[in-house]
């Protein structure tokens, strides 16, 4: 049912790119494009481990209220207009949220009522604002390695895929509400930093986190049937499964290598399919781990068997032809190889994901890590006419 709801969308938005009259453009590997305007670096919070779970985001979520209640009213205002999901959404906001939420462990269930006292938004709202994410993602990420041997992880974050899409603005409206609310978390415990992430100002999980001197993780969505509603189900009646989120943030708080992240993040079952993009400290040290919700039909795609210097990730199995109406892999390959590993670093990954349609209407930021000096820089993204949505 996903996939399919996803083809249909992305036919509906096709329609509506010849409708709005998006100029065509031709494919370019952008050069130049780093640094961008100082406007657009993301700031920065602390999120004190040692704090009780229903106080670490007070400051977050206090000055990020009005962003978070925007997000979703938005994304109410889209479901009225939208009613391919409409009933199951409305449900799930009436009566699945506050089941979902004391179902969840410890700490997420106090860190989530924390969010809804802090803000003022209902339990159930900021528990759907908590987990749209992991249905919602389309993404870019790759991990590269210098001729020296250092690796350098970067991700574009493209979010609203099935929210929406202004013709006359040609823009998508969650996406244009969701960059006010990113943020970059430094994540720590005695005062010594334990990891640091990119987050949507309120979501407690993890899409994008460095360990310094450990290793590097971004996650990608997987369209697959297995998953979605499904899994919530699955999870209410039966306690078996994760969130994703919940699942990448453990790794960040407790996993010591990139052994340990990823065996962490390849043996538990989960709400939903998802990549997770991995990358270590040591020369060669990174994968793409395909995962199912169960455990059973993991994948797990090595940087050597990628080419050798790079391995690159988007939304669909990297045994099969992504869905061609939306192929970022071939461009963002094409870019790679044009780039050479002698270009690899912070500019050289921010320039190929600056090139379209790598970078899209869909684009909320890039994120650039470097797990050695736990180096990390998230910038908002813009895609200028002529782009495609997506």
């Amino acid at each position: 049912m996903i996939m399919i709801k996803m083809y249909l969308v992305l036919l509906m938005c096709l329609i509506y790119s010849v409708a709005a009259q998006v100029p065509p453009y031709t494919e370019t590997c952008v050069q130049g494009a780093y640094p961008p305007k100082a406007h657009l670096k993301v700031p920065e919070y602390v999120i004190n481990l040692d704090l009780p779970p229903s106080q670490r985001w007070n400051q977050l979520a206090s000055d990020k209220k009005n962003e978070i209640r925007t997000i979703l009213d938005a994304f109410k205002t889209f479901i009225g207009e939208f009613g391919i999901i409409a009933k199951e959404v409305i449900y799930f906001i009436d009566l699945l949220g506050p089941l979902v939420v004391d179902a969840l462990p410890q700490p997420f269930q106090d860190e989530l009522r924390g969010i809804s006292n802090a803000t003022g938004i209902e339990i159930g709202e900021i528990t759907l604002y908590n987990i749209f994410y992991e249905i919602f993602t389309v993404c870019t990420s790759v991990i590269a390695q210098s001729p020296t041997g250092k690796l350098y992880h970067a991700r574009n974050l493209d979010f609203g895929l099935f929210m929406g899409w202004d013709i006359k603005n040609r823009t998508w409206y969650i996406t244009e509400k969701l960059r006010p609310a990113i943020v970059n978390l430094v994540w720590q415990r005695a005062g010594k930093t334990v990891f640091k992430s990119v987050n949507y100002a309120g979501y407690v999980g993890i899409l994008t986190a460095v360990s310094p001197g450990q290793f590097t993780l971004s996650m990608n969505e997987r369209f697959n049937i297995d998953g979605g509603y499904r899994g919530i189900i699955d999870l209410i009646l039966t306690g078996k499964g994760t969130w994703m989120g919940f699942l990448t943030r453990n790794t960040m708080e407790t996993a010591q290598s990139f052994d340990e992240a990823k065996y962490m993040l390849t043996f538990k079952q989960m709400i939903a399919p998802a990549y997770f993009i991995l990358g270590g400290n040591k020369t060669g040290q990174a994968c793409v781990i395909t995962r199912n919700r169960k455990v059973n039909g993991t994948d797990i795609w090595q940087m050597s068997q990628a080419g050798g210097w790079y391995i690159l990730e988007t939304n669909y199995d990297h045994w099969k032809a992504p869905f061609f109406l939306d192929d970022r892999r071939t461009p963002a390959n094409r870019c790679m190889r044009n780039m050479t590993q002698n270009g690899v670093g912070i500019a050289g990954l921010f320039n190929m994901l600056s090139s379209k349609p790598v970078l899209n209407k869909l684009t909320t930021y890039t994120a650039l890590m470097q797990v050695n000096s736990g180096h990390l820089e998230t910038w908002l993204q813009y895609c200028d006419d002529p782009c495609v949505p997506w």
